[in-house]
């Protein structure tokens, strides 16, 4: 028989089976992946080497000397020093004789010195003593070349023992698959010995063949092996060890930062091992890590149902639920736990302060009102959400508000036997543990002052645990500029002595993103993928940086690979995220677009208004607006900058009929006069066109402001063309003798130039496809000035049409404007169809003229430049209610719905001002391509 290779005595020594450690708190926030957590049990067959634990044991006096001496035995019987090795492991057993691991290396060493027999009672005598377990049987009945219970006089067993005996030895030489296949002839064989089944399914135990050993357990109790309850307890420890692989290799997963691959490691522990809470915690907070919250909610569920304790498993899925706009769900849960008959009055209460975290999230005032009304009002966490609780109660758009992220509870476990036992505190508990600890939770709820500080305290608590000083470079990042130059030094330090830590890269990646270098972040991103240790959501981090640096193509291309490999669940996307992954590439990709406005009253552009152009005035006229832009791929564009060049064509498509009554009025010679009631009808079609061509930038789409300049053109006719009034009255008297109008005329193409200033801003104008309704805000604030400076031609008629003098010069006109609207309400999924919202909402409008006109060159005696009537200023303000369907279109695999239809109604009253123009119906149709 052979010993044990040196790499499993490493294992198997790291892992002794001293005595239990007295448990201890360890805290971790819910939405981090965990570290490992529980001490490894002890493996079934020698060879098979237990997961490290998470804290070296204890060293007090005896433990401590004993752990050394058994350290130099297995070292010594690694270099085949098998004297000392026995030597060594005789004088830790005097110290420690529950050392099984330690007897089993003594058995070993004495058979390596040719000393079967003393090591087959060396065995017996630690297994008469309970100091045994499976490794120790097994190498037992090898060293007795004969199962204890055979009977060598059948023909059964005369035909299965050589099979056995080849099967102990290729089990003890490590070569499993042999000996699995061996034992299993041997089983059939002579089916009575059970000790050939409990060798098959060691066998196959080392080899993790969870599946197979289920079904030699079918087979040989079919075949009728007599030690049934022998080999159920076997195979619950197999079936334990082998999950516990797993879980191990899950939790290293999590540690390289890779939570996809831990969540495929934590089912399989979990379908192994389906009662050990252990595992489907760790399946829970890997999936939290991916982030997959519904997977995360449901393995939560599952989890519920195994077992019977869940106080901590209903409060996590209650954060979960939060987390996925399912408030009423989390509530349900965190009621469940205040009823809880076996939940003691500290957990009740916590439990109540995570409800009122995840209430205040919501913007459920009341609700936080209603857990907190028991508890005593001089507790310190109680008092600091009360007040909390008060203003979100009586604030008037809370059941409108978007939820925002509710604070994270922190999990207290301690760990035991049977793995970590949790238990759920709210984030600011006093228990929540040490300065690392306080600066997680700190930095999670952007607390980043705090958390830089508590950083800095636990990195000098620690200066050698790396974990401490990532944590001190993570909260520096966040910081302010000074503090993220030294987290880039700190990065850059820990980088060149680990090129190729996927983890590094990443996080400078988004240290440069912060710093507005997307180049650099770019490079770094790259790098990390091609470490083939970054998770594959390294894709997304990559396309925004190609984004930001104007390769606005390329970054749709790797997020369209993105979508691919959410297809084949490489990521692990909500519908929402999968959505706006659609969205930014639609958004990327897009390079020309149209959008067309037909309105009633109301709309018109601020631009227009320019003499003789027609205005958007009150009647029931309508007006149409067509705009076609271009957006050039790498001039300007990036993902958080827009530039676009622009051509535009403005028609009033239908003009009604104004009627000014009879009224007195100044009569410019002097006197009053009596003006006869008047119909004017407006100039609609062709006549009335103009268009423009401008440009437009969006610095920074987060600040929502846009520049622009563009030259007008008047097209029409009647654009360029019409009477001027002079503002002198004894111009106005020598006409008005001369029943004369004074009339001009520009040429073709002639026009002004615009410069504009436009904040806008939006909340909740997209489409979503996770919830139901929304809350909606939209509005715009524009400010700007047009300057017209153009030859005209002018003419004095009279009534009868002749020309009474005619002459040339200039028409000049200078406007300031300002105009603003703001719509707020709440979007609602219609039943009909998903991609058709309802928006009803009330709004508020308002805008400002100022005229300076002057016309230089009339054709009348004594006047050469003249002021014009239409000069000064006014205002007007309207509020009112109204209706906005949209419908949503233009979609296809990689990009979501690109285009949209809009139909508005509205109906304004008067604040002030012109009422004309801010009072009645307004109504709006527009088609966005």
């Amino acid at each position: 028989m052979k010993g044990l290779d040196n790499r499993t005595l490493l294992a198997v020594a790291l892992a002794a089976a001293w005595p239990a450690v007295p448990a201890f708190a360890a805290v971790h926030s819910l939405p981090a992946a965990p570290s490992p957590s529980t001490s490894a049990s002890t493996a079934s067959t020698p060879g098979a080497a237990p997961a490290p634990t998470r804290t070296a044991p204890r060293k007090r006096s005896s433990h401590g000397r004993a752990w050394q001496l058994a350290d130099q035995a297995f070292k010594a019987y690694g270099r085949g020093d098998f004297e000392t090795a026995l030597a060594r492991a005789d004088a830790a057993l005097r110290l420690q004789p529950a050392a099984q691991r330690v007897h089993l290396l003594r058995v070993y060493a004495l058979q390596k010195l040719g000393r079967n027999d003393e090591a087959a009672r060396a065995a017996e005598r630690a297994i008469d003593q309970g100091h045994g377990n499976a490794a120790l049987r097994t190498a037992l009945a090898n060293l007795r070349a004969t199962p204890a219970d055979g009977t060598p006089g059948t023909e059964a067993y005369r035909a299965g023992f050589p099979l056995a005996a080849q099967a102990y030895r290729d089990y003890a030489e490590g070569r499993d698959a042999e000996a699995a296949r061996s034992a299993e002839q041997a089983v059939r064989a002579d089916p009575s010995q059970g000790p050939w089944v409990l060798l098959w399914l060691d066998a196959l135990a080392r080899q993790q063949r969870s599946d197979e050993i289920v079904q030699a357990v079918a087979t040989a109790l079919e075949l009728g092996a007599p030690n049934a309850a022998e080999i159920a307890a076997r195979v619950r420890q197999a079936s334990r060890s082998i999950a516990l692989r797993h879980a191990q290799k899950a939790y290293d997963a999590l540690s390289r930062q890779q939570p996809r691959a831990a969540v495929d490691e934590a089912r399989e522990a979990v379908r192994i091992a389906p009662d050990v809470a252990s595992h489907r915690q760790l399946l829970i907070d890997a999936l939290q890590a991916v982030p997959d919250l519904e997977g995360a909610e449901q393995a939560t569920t599952d989890a519920l149902a195994a077992q019977d304790d869940g106080a901590a498993l209903r409060l996590q899925r209650a954060y979960l639920r939060q987390q996925l706009s399912r408030g009423g769900e989390a509530q349900q849960d965190v009621d469940a736990v205040i009823a809880d008959a076996q939940v003691d009055e500290i957990q009740r209460r916590d439990a109540r302060l995570i409800g009122v975290d995840l209430a205040l999230a919501a913007r459920d005032g009341e609700r936080a009102r209603a857990l907190l009304a028991p508890l005593p009002p001089d507790d310190t966490q109680v008092r600091s959400r009360r007040q909390r609780a008060e203003d979100a109660a009586s604030g008037w758009g809370s059941p409108a508000t978007p939820p925002v992220t509710a604070y994270a509870p922190v999990k207290l476990c301690n760990d035991t036997p049977e793995g970590p036992a949790c238990a759920l505190a709210p984030w600011d508990s006093p228990q929540a543990g040490d300065a690392a600890t306080r600066a997680y939770a700190a930095y999670a709820q952007k607390r980043y002052p705090e958390a830089i500080a508590l950083a800095k305290q636990a990195a000098a608590e620690r200066p050698d645990d790396a974990s401490r000083q990532r944590l001190l470079t993570t909260t520096l990042a966040a910081g302010t500029t000074a503090e993220r130059q030294q987290a880039l030094q700190r990065l850059d330090t820990a980088i060149a002595a680990q090129p190729a830590n996927a983890t590094l890269l990443r996080q400078r990646g988004y240290l440069h993103i912060a710093n507005k270098d997307p180049a650099l972040a770019l490079q770094d991103f790259v790098a990390a993928r091609n470490t083939g240790q970054a998770p594959r959501s390294n894709l997304l981090d990559e396309a925004q940086a190609a984004a930001g640096t104007g390769d606005r193509a390329g970054a749709a291309a790797t997020l369209r690979q993105a979508v691919d490999d959410e297809d084949v669940g490489w990521l692990s996307l909500d519908r929402q995220q999968l959505h706006d992954l659609r969205s930014t590439i639609a958004s990327y990709s897009r390079e020309w677009g149209v959008n067309s406005t037909v309105g009633y009253r109301g709309a018109h552009a601020a631009s227009f208004g320019l003499p003789g152009q027609p205005v958007a005035v009150p009647g029931n006229a309508s007006f149409n607006t067509t705009e076609v832009f271009w957006r050039p791929s790498g001039i300007l564009n990036t993902n958080r900058s827009i530039f676009d060049v622009y051509g535009r064509l403005s028609t009033t498509l239908h003009a009604g009929t104004d009627v000014t009554a009879a009224q007195l009025v100044q009569n410019p010679c002097g006197g009053i006069g009596i003006t006869p009631e008047q119909r004017t009808r407006g100039i609609a079609g062709l006549p009335s066109t103009s268009g423009a061509l401008g440009v437009r930038y969006t610095p920074d789409t987060s600040t929502g402001l846009t520049f622009g300049l563009e030259r007008q053109f008047m097209l029409g006719s009647a654009t360029r063309s019409g009477t001027i009034d002079p503002a002198p009255a004894s111009l106005r008297c020598q006409l008005n003798n001369r029943s004369a109008a004074l009339d001009y005329r520009a040429d073709t193409g002639s026009g002004g130039w615009q410069a504009y200033l436009l904040y806008g801003f939006y909340e909740g104008t997209g489409l979503r496809v996770d919830t139901r309704s929304w809350f909606t805000m939209e509005g715009y604030l524009q400010a700007g000035y047009t300057l017209l400076d153009m030859p005209a031609a002018y003419t004095v008629r009279d009534t009868a049409g002749n020309v009474l003098a005619d002459g040339s010069g200039r028409l000049k006109r200078g406007q300031g404007f300002a105009a603003g609207e703001v719509r707020i309400g709440r979007s609602f999924v219609t039943d009909y169809n998903d991609r058709l919202v309802f928006f009803p909402h009330v709004t508020l409008a308002a805008d400002w003229f100022s005229n300076r006109n002057r016309a230089s060159g009339v054709p009348i005696a004594g006047f050469d430049s003249v002021a014009l009537s239409d000069r000064g200023s006014s205002w007007s303000a309207g509020a009112g209610a109204g209706i906005t369907l949209r419908y949503w279109f233009n979609e296809d695999r990689y990009n979501a719905q690109r285009s949209h239809v809009d139909a508005s109604l509205q109906y304004r009253t008067t604040l002030g001002g012109v009422a004309g123009r801010a009072k009645g119906v307004f109504l709006n149709l527009t088609l966005s391509y």
